[in-house]
């Protein structure tokens, strides 16, 4: 799964929305049930993973989820894996797409600039700008609509509802960053834990920038509502000396 983001903005749907939960949970439990049901016509060739129980399996919380007809289908003929789905990072795959959103985080930013390493060992910095950005905006100036958000932006628990929402058609785990601000209080950062936590997820990855260990890619608003991120390199901290040196 990737550019999750990106469509929901070329949709008109704020990611985080109750709407863009609706449609993403619409999405993920297609793409649940047509795997399982391969899976089980897989079984039906080739016979079922050789642990499988069915009432055990069939009890299980997932299971639970899914309707009759295919619970009743993996009862009669097995299903060929244990586990089927799972949202792995997409970084590079990502920007090799024309720079789509990542998995199913938001946008990162809406343009900033990247440091490539090229073959004879030199850099070069290069503009990337997310492709719904570039395809709403083919050339224009007028300021991004407001359902265009961004990482930074996005409060720390919408977050949290859109990997819910993946979560429950997602039978393995879920590659996901919750971006939280730097002055977050300890009780909201707390309660992003405890939301994923009650909310089903299998885990939970935050992200707060600080001082101490710094941050590769850093972005900031201006006034025209646009992200200008610049890359700040690898920081090291010396836990003898307190110093933090970064190479940029």
């Amino acid at each position: 799964v990737t550019g999750l983001a990106d469509m929901l903005a070329m949709l008109k749907i704020t990611y985080g929305s109750g709407e863009a939960v609706t449609v993403t949970d619409d999405i993920m439990e297609l793409i649940a049930v047509f795997a399982y049901e391969a899976s089980i016509e897989l079984a039906k060739e080739k016979g079922a993973f050789p642990a499988f129980d069915a009432d055990k399996y069939l009890a299980s919380g997932f299971m639970l989820s899914m309707d009759d007809d295919l619970r009743d289908d993996i009862r009669t003929h097995g299903i060929r894996n244990s586990h089927l789905t799972s949202i792995a990072p997409t970084g590079t795959i990502s920007l090799y797409a024309g720079n789509v959103s990542s998995g199913i985080e938001p946008i990162f930013a809406t343009s900033y600039e990247r440091k490539i390493l090229m073959p004879d060992g030199s850099h070069e910095v290069e503009e990337v700008v997310d492709y719904a950005v570039a395809d709403w905006l083919r050339g224009s100036n007028e300021p991004l609509p407001e359902w265009f958000v961004t990482a930074q932006t996005l409060p720390p628990l919408a977050h949290v509802k859109m990997q819910a929402a993946c979560q429950r058609w997602v039978d393995s785990a879920i590659s996901k960053t919750i971006n939280c601000p730097e002055d977050i209080s300890f009780e909201d950062f707390k309660e992003v834990y405890m939301a994923a936590w009650d909310s089903g997820c299998k885990g939970c990855t935050t992200y707060r920038p600080n001082d101490i260990t710094g941050a590769v890619l850093t972005a900031s608003d201006d006034a025209t509502g646009s992200d200008d991120v610049a890359i700040e390199g690898a920081c090291v901290y010396d836990a003898e000396t307190g110093e933090r040196s970064c190479t940029g």
